[in-house]
């Protein structure tokens, strides 16, 4: 029989159900897909490669800062070709979606043993989805793009372009995907803390902050103001996310450890 507060998502949701009782997250209790989950944790791999090296075109340029927020902020955008902002642009927006979508083996692991982490790492997934390919990486590739042609006309009307295009359409991006984005890498820790998936606990030390927090200092030691430290810096969240794909593709457990843990989460529903 499926529960009251499954019918509930029954109806809002359908696909949700097919045969027999389902996970009220959507995922099948009896098929927590070992094969699948790595094949989603391989492509958030391959993705995340992708994304770094468009990030790393569009922060690979020697820093010019002027005094004003944009030239800060943008301070290498006139040392960047064209083919770079664009290049870059189009791969990492490219890859970011692929690292959403990859997302989904995460929310898999943890769906029928934690539904509520599940959804709200699930809603996480969607913001990822809707913000980070468009509204944040091809945002800064558009903005620098814009801001180093005027730059070649104004630069006083560059400098008051490239605080408006900054202030109207990218800082209020990235506070929303910030906001949004960290419950989303705190559940994911709790739900590896608390062994809520087949991996054991110390797998919850996979995740995008730990691997991006020592490539940030590394750019800033090399040289922020130099073309190689600001490449750094710029890819040192993506790298993360290529530290938590591989981990978690390392730290696979076997097929016998899945059932096992399928098993259990059977027991516990009896």
């Amino acid at each position: 029989m499926i529960k009251t507060e499954d019918a509930a998502v029954a109806m809002t949701c359908p696909a949700a159900f097919s045969e027999g009782e389902r996970n009220m997250v959507g995922t099948d209790h009896d098929h927590l897909d070992r094969i699948r989950i790595k094949a989603l944790l391989m492509l958030g791999l391959t993705a995340s490669l992708m994304a770094a090296a468009g990030d790393f075109l569009l922060g690979f340029g020697e820093e010019v800062r002027g005094e004003g927020f944009s030239s800060n902020v943008m301070a290498n955008a006139i040392n960047l070709s064209d083919a770079q902002l664009i290049g870059g642009g189009l791969l990492g927006a490219v890859g970011l979606f692929l690292e959403g979508l990859a997302c989904f083996a995460v929310y898999r692991l943890m769906a029928d043993a934690a539904p509520k982490y599940a959804r709200l790492y699930r809603a996480g997934i969607f913001v990822y989805l809707w913000l980070a390919p468009i509204g944040m990486h091809m945002n800064v590739g558009l903005i620098n793009f814009v801001y180093k042609h005027l730059l070649l006309v104004d630069e006083t009307l560059a400098d008051g372009m490239g605080d408006q295009l900054l202030m109207a359409f990218s800082l209020p991006v990235w506070i929303l995907f910030v906001a949004l984005w960290l419950p989303m890498m705190i559940v994911q820790f709790l739900a590896f803390s608390k062994e809520l998936t087949p991996y054991p606990s110390y797998a919850k030390w996979f995740s995008v902050p730990v691997g991006a927090i020592p490539v940030g200092m590394a750019g800033l030691v090399i040289g922020a103001g130099t073309a190689l430290g600001s490449a750094i810096e710029t890819m040192c969240l993506n790298v993360g996310n290529i530290f938590m794909f591989s981990g978690l593709l390392a730290a696979l457990p076997d097929e016998k450890r899945f059932e096992a843990f399928r098993e259990e989460q059977a027991r516990r529903r009896q």
